[in-house]
């Protein structure tokens, strides 16, 4: 049957039959809720503030999501999405980029480097974590995303290893949930109100824990 001129001006999304130049609205919508839940929190988000910030109507978001929960979640997976994508641009070794596994580290997102402050992507991790636990609904989503962020970790403690940079007497999971928690605790601890350490103190640490080449 041939397909009508209509037919042709109509996207599936999620199941769902949408017009192609609506698809920016979700956009603004998962952009203004992931900065709003990187200003205030899951719990506290709110819908009205997410839709002034996208310069929506509050009733737009049942266009593309069941309901606040619903976009609540899709803002935490595409922020760890975004996250992933970007860990993995700046690891592709035809970025020219240092392959020092230390450096290499320094660059994953959530970044510390140079930040005056926590970041939208540092805030948005924590409060991925939170959910990956407290809303059951979130969980497998947001975990599988959590653990494709730790295992860019991983791959660089065993390219390093095969490298000779790191003993392989050191367990790579083990070292991977270090590395990963160090910048993971370290945002906590700056949305806590405890000062950033500068990045060149870090320096001495590893060299202390000999595991640098």
């Amino acid at each position: 049957m041939a397909t009508s001129s209509t037919d042709k001006r109509i996207v599936k999304v999620n199941g769902r039959n949408r017009r192609p130049w609506a698809l920016p609205s979700k956009e603004k919508l998962l952009e203004a809720a992931t900065a709003e839940i990187a200003a205030v929190g899951f719990n506290r988000a709110r819908l009205t503030e997410i839709a002034a910030r996208a310069e929506m109507t509050p009733g737009s978001v049942y266009t593309w999501f069941e309901n606040k929960e619903d976009l609540f979640r899709a803002a935490l997976e595409e922020a760890l999405e975004k996250q992933i994508e970007a860990n993995a641009k700046t690891l592709d070794p035809s970025s020219g980029g240092d392959t020092n596994w230390i450096v290499e580290i320094g660059r994953l997102v959530p970044r510390n480097y140079k930040d005056k402050g926590p970041t939208d992507a540092q805030r948005l991790l924590i409060e991925s974590y939170y959910a990956s636990w407290r809303d059951p609904k979130s969980t497998k989503k947001v975990r599988d995303r959590i653990a494709r962020h730790w295992q860019m970790y991983k791959d660089i403690i065993l390219r390093a290893q095969e490298r000779g940079d790191i003993p392989t007497t050191f367990d790579a999971d083990a070292l991977a949930t270090l590395f990963l928690a160090i910048p993971t605790g370290l945002s906590l601890l700056n949305l806590a109100g405890i000062p950033r350490v500068k990045d060149e103190s870090w320096s001495p640490i590893l060299g202390v824990l000999n595991i640098t080449s």
